[in-house]
């Protein structure tokens, strides 16, 4: 049975250090969905019982779920020689473009052509967000934020 420490799996889940490789990435954002719903479906039935209940459990899991998120995706983004800065533009720009866009809706013929503008560029940074983190290749060999992950595996494998 594989034992892992309580500071390695703490390390393991919101650590933001070091480099993962496109399989793990996918694995983790598997694992991460997966328990996304089953958490949902447990905090909407406690949602059922007692409202107060279902904001406090909101609140106490939805921090950690979003950390974690944040952390294989940071360590992704080391694999590729980018730091966790540009969470913000693959995420919160294109968040904020949208809602932008929603308030230029509302502003007539002008409105529509912005809001039309606004939202095509934050599909374009969701779409290279998304062939940035999840599709490339990490950067071959180190980088700054560690080892090549794939030559640490290509190593274990051999010794």
């Amino acid at each position: 049975m594989l034992r892992i420490p309580m500071e390695g799996l703490l390390e393991l889940m919101f650590g933001a250090s070091g480099r993962i490789n496109r399989a793990k990435y996918w694995r983790s954002v598997f694992i991460f969905v997966v328990a996304g719903l089953m958490t949902a479906v447990i905090l909407f039935t406690a949602a059922g019982i007692a409202a107060p209940v279902f904001l406090v459990m909101v609140v106490v899991v939805l921090i950690p779920w979003l950390l974690w998120g944040a952390s294989f995706t940071t360590k992704r983004l080391h694999d590729r020689g980018k730091s966790a800065w540009w969470l913000m533009v693959f995420y919160l720009m294109p968040a904020a473009l949208g809602r932008l866009a929603e308030a230029a809706w509302l502003a007539g013929i002008a409105g529509t052509a912005l809001h039309s503008i606004l939202a095509l560029a934050a599909f374009a940074l969701t779409v290279w967000g998304f062939v940035e983190i999840g599709c490339l290749r990490g950067t071959a060999g180190s980088n700054t934020y560690g080892p090549d992950p794939l030559s640490l595996a290509q190593a274990k494998r051999r010794g």
